[in-house]
């Protein structure tokens, strides 16, 4: 049976399965969100929309609460659903039962700026620390009764980030690999380049109807889809060659080259303290792996080409 999108009042549904669009997607805190219809009813990072959700609260609608990996943006309103049964991909459970451990993943200059605002965030949001009864592996399904909804482990952005595969309705949801301008974002201490391009060129491996992300209010079709995907896996090697142009011209430090505008524009950085620690973290591991591929090297705290 074949399913067409629908317009709803808060997204668009898909035969049982309902995507909601995020109220301000370009806000750190929200992402979009999905209502999956069953008697086991099930709702994928709740964050999209507070009204909504709180409705589906009070209804008590919803059994099931699945995060698709541990960042704020894909949990902000757990919360509302505290007699839910939790569930998540088993490598990110550690960030997501403690928010100790975020903080840890999140980056190892203690008092960062990211640092600094995940506590605000985590404080003025209250957000709690549920308990995650059931943990997943690329491959599991979804425990639900009417539909066949499968985990896909698309590690890099974090390392229990997933994907779902919606078999009835012949939808891939890629969660974060979320075709934005901006590119990939691994700012994390837990985050991998070399994992995050595994991740898309496997996406680029399955082929469906439709396709949907976090972040951006459209379903796509599977040429379009393809198209912004070929893009958006194409900032690693942009990123690293004007990395290489810069070193070449001569010798910087990684705060150096966090300045110039190799990921964020420069404007951005200028004026934005939390863009610069995401700068710096990225920044950093592309230095990493430059290095392991002996591209560059580092002596005495300067980068260089070779």
């Amino acid at each position: 049976m074949s399913y067409l999108p629908e317009k709803t009042e808060n997204g668009v549904k898909i035969g049982p399965v309902e995507l909601i669009w995020a109220n301000n997607s370009t806000d750190f805190f929200f992402s979009n969100s999905i209502f999956i219809q069953d008697p086991e009813a099930t709702l994928v990072d709740p964050s999209a929309n507070f009204s909504y959700f709180e409705q589906l609260a009070s209804q008590k609608k919803v059994k099931r609460v699945l995060n698709t990996h541990y960042h704020i943006d894909h949990r902000s309103l757990n919360s509302l659903f505290r007699n839910a049964i939790f569930m998540c991909h088993e490598l990110d459970l550690p960030s997501l039962s403690s928010f100790d451990n975020y903080l840890k993943y999140a980056d190892q200059v203690r008092n960062s700026e990211y640092i600094q605002w995940l506590q605000e965030i985590f404080s003025r949001l209250d957000i709690r620390d549920p308990y995650f009864s059931v943990t997943f592996k690329d491959g599991d399904l979804l425990p639900l009764k009417d539909q066949k909804v499968e985990i896909i482990h698309l590690p890099g952005h974090t390392p229990g980030h997933i994907g779902l595969f919606f078999h009835e309705i012949d939808l891939l949801y890629t969660s974060d690999i979320d075709l934005t301008p901006l590119g990939p974002w691994y700012a994390n201490i837990s985050s991998s380049i070399e994992e995050f391009q595994q991740s898309i060129q496997r996406i680029q491996k399955i082929e469906c109807q439709y396709y949907a992300t976090s972040h951006g209010r459209r379903v796509y079709s599977s040429e379009q889809f393809f198209q912004k995907l070929e893009r958006f896996g194409n900032a690693f090697e942009k990123r690293e060659l004007k990395i290489l142009e810069n070193l070449q011209k001569s010798p910087l430090s990684l705060e150096e080259l966090s300045k110039i505008g190799i990921i964020y524009r420069k404007v951005q950085l200028d004026t934005d303290p939390l863009k610069v620690s995401f700068e710096r973290q990225m920044i950093e591991k592309h230095l990493n792996k430059m290095t392991r591929e002996k591209l560059i090297y580092q002596e005495k705290g300067l980068w260089h080409s070779i």
